[in-house]
């Protein structure tokens, strides 16, 4: 894949695996992260993106 750097490649799939509900822990060692946290940190996003697509559930209901 010409043009797509190697950094780019593994920050998606560790995105994607986030995205998926994989559990944090095999995320993280899968990214080969010290800890954990380094995980969440880095891709909050990803955790972010499903907490709003929860709360978008209760436009409408909470009235």
């Amino acid at each position: 894949m010409p043009g797509v750097r190697l950094h780019e490649l593994r920050h998606t799939v560790v995105s994607l695996l986030m995205e998926l509900g994989v559990p944090p822990h095999v995320v993280q060692a899968i990214a080969r992260h010290a800890d954990v946290k380094v995980t969440l940190k880095v891709y909050a996003h990803a955790n972010l993106d499903a907490m709003r697509q929860a709360l978008g559930k209760l436009d409408g209901r909470v009235s």
